[in-house]
C-alpha cells in the first residue's frame, strides 16, 4: 500500500465519522450521561452505569427494572432514542456503501472530501476533457464539474475514476461539493465567458490564493481580466489561431504559448540556406531558440550553441511569429 492509499483511507474514515456524527453524539451522550445518572440512583459504580445504559441502548437490559421512577422513564427512553440512532447510523452507512457500488454522485461527493492539494476542472467538453486527461497523466488528482447531465465525456471521466459532480461553477455550493477549499487551483473551461468569470470570482471567495486560469473566448475581456483582475485568462481564438494560420500557410506550428503578454510559437524548420549558422547566431539574429535539434543524418542532437547546422537538418524553434516568418525567408534565401 502506498502512503497515498493510506492518506485515501483515512480521509476515508474522516469522511465516514462526519456523516455518522450526529448518531454518535447522541449515543455518547446516551452511554456516559445515562452511566453518571445509574452510578448516582443505583448501587453500582460508573463503569457498571455505562453498561448498564449501552445494553439498554441496544434493547437488552441486564438489571431488573428499578424502583425509583427516574430510573425507570430511562429503561424506557435510552432503548428508543438508542435505538433510533443506531438505526440511523446503519441506514447512513448502508447508503454509503450503496453510492459506492452503484457510483451515485454522493459517492463522487465522498470521494472529492478526501483529497488534497487537486485540480477542480470546470466544464468537461472537449477541452476541459483533455485538459483532465493530461492532468492525471502528471499524476495530479483531479474533480470534474460539469453542467450537462448527459455528458459522455463526463461518463469517460467517471470511468477513469475522476470524480464528477454535476452543477453550476457559478453556485458556491457547487464548488465547495469539490473540496475547493482544500484545491491547489481551479481550471473553468466551460463555453461561457461570464460563467467562467463568476465561477472564478466565487473560487477566490472560497479560498482567496487559490490558482484560477480561465478559458475565454472574448480576447479583449481576456486582456482586461488578465491585467485588472490578476487572473490568468487564456483567449480561445489566440491560442487556436496560429494552428489555422499554419494550415493555411503550409507551415508547420506545433503549439503556441505566451509569456507576459508576447505569443511564441513552436515551430519545426528544415535548414537550407542556414547550414553553417548555429543556435547562438539564430538567437542573436532572429531571437530564436532552438529546442530540438535532428540531423538529417539520423538521432537527435543536443542543442549546441556553437555546432553548425547541416542542410537537411530539421530543427524546433521557439520564437514570436514575426521573427519566424524572417528566419524562414532567410533560409529560404
Amino acid at each position: 500500500m502506498t502512503r497515498r492509499d493510506a492518506v485515501k483511507i483515512w480521509r476515508f474514515g474522516l469522511h465516514v465519522l462526519r456523516e455518522l456524527r450526529g448518531p454518535l453524539v447522541v449515543a455518547a451522550l446516551l452511554v456516559l450521561g445515562g452511566g453518571a445518572f445509574f452510578a448516582a440512583t443505583l448501587p453500582q459504580s460508573y463503569a457498571q452505569g455505562c453498561y448498564t445504559a449501552f445494553m439498554l441502548m441496544l434493547g437488552e437490559p441486564t438489571r431488573e427494572f428499578p424502583e425509583h421512577w427516574a430510573d425507570r422513564a430511562l429503561f424506557f427512553l435510552i432503548p428508543v432514542v438508542g435505538l433510533g440512532a443506531v438505526a440511523d447510523s446503519v441506514v447512513r452507512l448502508g447508503y454509503l456503501i450503496f453510492s459506492s457500488k452503484r457510483k451515485l454522485e454522493e459517492w463522487w461527493i465522498m470521494e472529492a472530501s478526501t483529497l488534497k492539494n487537486h485540480v477542480v476542472v470546470c466544464g468537461l467538453g472537449r477541452v476541459g476533457y483533455r485538459i483532465a486527461v493530461d492532468l492525471l497523466a502528471l499524476g495530479e488528482s483531479v474533480v470534474g464539474i460539469e453542467r450537462n447531465r448527459e455528458s459522455h465525456l463526463a461518463g469517460e471521466l467517471l470511468d477513469l475514476g475522476v470524480p464528477v459532480l454535476f452543477g453550476d461553477v457559478r453556485l458556491r455550493q457547487t464548488l465547495e461539493k469539490a473540496n475547493l477549499a482544500q484545491a491547489k487551483s481551479v481550471i473553468l473551461a466551460t463555453t461561457d465567458d461570464l460563467a467562467n468569470l463568476d465561477g472564478a470570482l466565487t473560487a477566490r471567495e472560497i479560498k482567496p490564493e487559490i490558482q484560477v486560469v480561465m478559458r475565454l473566448f472574448d480576447d479583449t475581456l481576456a486582456r482586461k481580466v488578465a491585467g485588472s483582475l490578476k487572473l490568468p485568462a487564456i483567449s480561445t481564438s489566440a491560442v487556436s489561431s496560429p494552428a489555422f494560420v499554419a494550415a493555411a500557410t503550409g507551415r508547420a506550428v506545433l503549439h503556441a504559448f505566451q509569456v507576459d503578454g508576447t505569443t511564441f510559437h513552436v515551430a519545426d524548420l528544415r535548414v537550407g540556406r542556414l547550414a553553417g549558422q548555429s543556435s547562438s547566431q539564430l538567437r542573436k539574429a532572429f531571437s530564436a531558440n532552438v529546442v530540438v535539434h535532428v540531423s538529417h543524418k539520423g538521432g537527435t542532437l543536443e542543442p549546441d550553441p556553437a555546432r553548425p547546422f547541416e542542410a537537411g537538418d530539421t530543427l524546433v524553434l521557439a520564437a514570436p511569429i514575426e521573427r519566424l516568418r524572417s528566419l524562414e525567408e532567410a533560409n529560404r534565401g
